[in-house]
């Protein structure tokens, strides 16, 4: 039987230009290896990051965006 931790390492390796043009970082991969590592049969491992922020004050009103980028590996049957 093939553990998960395997196959997450797998797939990060085959998709790595997707993740890279989407924003994953490679701290997000190590989160998520380190989490498949700590418990190698865990049907899920993820990290979250945002890469931008930008908040405008003005006359008692906020404006807040932010882009957030979140890489899930998730076993699916």
């Amino acid at each position: 039987m093939k553990m998960n931790k395997e196959r997450y390492e797998d797939l990060l390796l085959r998709f790595a230009k997707e993740l890279d043009d989407v924003g994953v970082t490679d701290d997000m991969k190590k989160i998520v290896t380190a989490q498949a590592d700590r418990t190698p049969n865990v049907a899920s491992a993820g990290a979250d990051f945002t890469s931008a922020r930008f908040v405008y004050r003005h006359d008692g009103y906020l404006i807040e965006a932010l882009q957030t980028v979140k890489l899930t590996v998730r076993k699916c049957d």
